[in-house]
This record gives C-alpha cells, sequence and structure tokens, in this order.
C-alpha cells in the first residue's frame, strides 16, 4: 500500500473533513469478485495519444502486470500504442478502435482487471460512468466532468457502485510532501486561513486539434487548471460560496479557449475570511517573468508555499528552531507514484484508499466549473448557481 494514502486518509479524518470521509466511506460487497492479489495484474487501455503514451511509458516500468488490449480510434495513435508494448514486452496487445464506442466491449471483458483512461476531456465522465456500471475498476485521466451535469450524473451512479476502484489522475495527489503540509494546514500549524495566492504562468498556447474547442475540453480552467484546484479542495474539503473571475478569449488564433484569466475566490463559514486568487495564462512572453507556478496560503500564524519542488511552512514566530520554517516530509511523489497507487489498490480491493478519489475530483472540477461560467457571464456566480447549469458535453450518437 502506498504510505501516500495513508496521509491522506489520516488527514482527511481531520476537521471538517472527518464528516465528508465517514460520508464517502467505500466497503467492498460479498458479491463482488476476489481482488487480484499478488498475481500478475491483466489491464486495458483506452486512449493512446499524447498523455495516453506518457502514462504508458510509466506503466511498462512497473513489475507484475501486462497492457493485454489498446482501444483507440486514431489508427496512429492505437499503433504507437501497440509498438510500446510491443517493444518492451515482446507481446502485442489485442487492438480496437472501429467505432467512437469500441472502447465499451473492452471494460465489459471479465479477463482484464482495471482500465486507464487517457482521452479528450468531453469524454471523461461517460467513460468513467460506464466503467462504473461494469464493475471494472478504472484510473482516468483529469478533469472528472467538464460540465455540472455530468458531475451529478457520476456521483449518483457512484453510489449505486461504491467497490469499484476509480482514481483520477490529478497525480499530486500523490505527493507526500504536499500531503504532509495540507495536512499540517488543517490542523491549524498556520492559524486561520486568510489569503490564497496561486498562479500558473504558461507558454504560448500551440495546442492543437479537440484542446482549442471549449466545448471539447472544458476550457483550460479544466482540462489544465484542475491541478491547482485539487490543491484548494484538499486544503479547504469545502466548496467556495462565490467565484469573480475575469478573462479573454479570441487573442490566440483558430481557438475559442480562454487565454488568460484571474479568479477570486470566496468561501463560506468557518472560512468566510479566506479568499483565493488565482492567475492563469497561456501567453507567457520567454525569459520575461518568473513562469510557471507558484501556490502560497497565507493565515494569522505563517505561510504554507505548496510550490514544487520544495513546500513548507513559515511561522510568523521565528524564535523556534529553524527560525520558524517546517520543511516538507516524504517523497515528491507524481505520475508513477499514482498509478503506483492505483493498481495497489485495485489488488487490494480498496477503493477507499485511493489518492484522488471522487470527492476530490469533484471538488477540483467545482473549482473549475465557476471560474468557467463567471468568465462566460462577465458577472460573479455563486456555486448553487454553476450546479445549475444544464450543458451537455458533445459526444456522438452510440
Amino acid at each position: 500500500m502506498s504510505p501516500d494514502a495513508i496521509t491522506r486518509r489520516e488527514f482527511l479524518k481531520s476537521g471538517s473533513a472527518a464528516g465528508l470521509a465517514a460520508g464517502l466511506a467505500l466497503h467492498v460487497s460479498a458479491g463482488m469478485a476476489a481482488p487480484p492479489g499478488d498475481r500478475k495484474l491483466r489491464v486495458g487501455w483506452v486512449g493512446t495519444g499524447g498523455r495516453g503514451r506518457h502514462l504508458l511509458g510509466h506503466v511498462l516500468k512497473m513489475d507484475n502486470l501486462e497492457v493485454v488490449a489498446i482501444c483507440d480510434i486514431t489508427p496512429d495513435n492505437l499503433d504507437k500504442g501497440l509498438e510500446m508494448v510491443e517493444e518492451k514486452t515482446q507481446k502485442r496487445p489485442e487492438a480496437s478502435g472501429d467505432t467512437p464506442y469500441a472502447y465499451r466491449k473492452l471494460i465489459a471483458r471479465d479477463d482484464i482487471d482495471c482500465v486507464v483512461i487517457a482521452t479528450p476531456c468531453y469524454w471523461h465522465t461517460t467513460m468513467y460512468i460506464d466503467c462504473l456500471k461494469e464493475g471494472m475498476s478504472v484510473y482516468g485521466e483529469k478533469p472528472l466532468a467538464i460540465t455540472a451535469w455530468e458531475l451529478k450524473e457520476i456521483q449518483a451512479v457512484r453510489k449505486q457502485h461504491p467497490d469499484v476502484v476509480l482514481q483520477v489522475g490529478t497525480q499530486w495527489g500523490s505527493n507526500e510532501q504536499f500531503a504532509d503540509i495540507i495536512k499540517q494546514v488543517r490542523e491549524g500549524a498556520i492559524g486561520d486561513l486568510w489569503d490564497g495566492r496561486f498562479r500558473r504562468y504558461g507558454d504560448w498556447d500551440g495546442f492543437k486539434g479537440w484542446f482549442t474547442e471549449r466545448d471539447k475540453s472544458g476550457d483550460w480552467m479544466l482540462e489544465q487548471a484542475v491541478h491547482e484546484f485539487n490543491l484548494m479542495y484538499w486544503l479547504t474539503q469545502t466548496n467556495p460560496a462565490k467565484c469573480t473571475a475575469v478573462g479573454r478569449s479570441g487573442i490566440i488564433p483558430d481557438r475559442d479557449t480562454t487565454s488568460f484569466y484571474t479568479a477570486l475566490l470566496e468561501y463560506p463559514d468557518p472560512l468566510k475570511n479566506f479568499v483565493i486568487r488565482y492567475t492563469h495564462t497561456f501567453i507567457e512572453v520567454p525569459d520575461f517573468d518568473e513562469g510557471g507556478w507558484s501556490y502560497k496560503v497565507v493565515g494569522s500564524k505563517g505561510g504554507a508555499n505548496l510550490t514544487p519542488p520544495s513546500p513548507y511552512i513559515q511561522l510568523r514566530d521565528k524564535s523556534g528552531d529553524n527560525g520558524g520554517k517546517i520543511e516538507a516530509k516524504g517523497n515528491a511523489g507524481d505520475t508513477y507514484e499514482h498509478l503506483a497507487n492505483f493498481f495497489d489498490c485495485v489488488r487490494a480491493g480498496t477503493p477507499d484508499k485511493v489518492n484522488s478519489g471522487l470527492a476530490s475530483g469533484v471538488g477540483a472540477t467545482t473549482i473549475g466549473l465557476m471560474i468557467r461560467q463567471s468568465v462566460e457571464k462577465k458577472a460573479p456566480v455563486t456555486y448553487e448557481e454553476t450546479l445549475a447549469d444544464t450543458r451537455k458535453p458533445p459526444l456522438p450518437s452510440a
């Protein structure tokens, strides 16, 4: 079992998270098939584009599992995925992808233990729901959803299928250093939370294909920024009450996604004095600004810096050890560790021990939806207004 899972579970038991964790506790039912245990896992794969092949590269470094089937509707992507596996293992997986819904045959197979899904964002929720209904454990790339309607759907289905292992691909959930600092913040190390200072400055947006279409990618506040929003939800364990955001699109040709935006997130009691400022851009000038990302939270007793690669806490009172600086403990886990945590949970049949489950996926996605809606409306939005949005992803007919 991954040590990340223990750290995160202990954290979830603290403060206001206790009720949430109790409400979301999952139990393996007597009717479920026995978990795989130590035998070799048989893994299915859906989506071998750029991100899918990145994940596949990590998995092919792991022992005691094999990728036995790959599905992708783009022939070139499918061939590249098959060749990766064959080159590493001298075995060529079964291939499929003749129709958009060909993946349904793969996830219905009883000789596959779990699947990894890395497809365009507008497919995510539908595929994850199909996996839940089939009893197929799934590691699914972020975001969990790109519409409020999808969030409602997958939460309803999850209640009917609590025994299936579901890991959302927000891989920082498997970072022990984040877990350590956030646990301390949740336990009061920096006092009352006041000011959240988050930013991500990206290079000029040169993405192509579905990334450029807002209705398919969910826009950048969902396709990409859910990494930051996962940290925000992990810190607060609650949804913002109100979001005020402003952004601009139409700056970079041949896309309708938002090129830059800034959002203010306001929280309900007991975090009524906590405001998070978040700026996300895709217009950065090379060698002009500090670039990259920065994630900081200031409180009444000090501040927490969650910025990789060295998170830490700095207390206002510097009279203690190390001048009041508390450095994070643990390993800086990322994609490899996140996938390993998923496979550990599949082997053990422990859906409650994933590092980024449904609750964190819903929390992170909700923040993205609130920001997108505020940008679109050019006005503040509430949590309730965001959930009332009825739009659906542009999927083809089955």
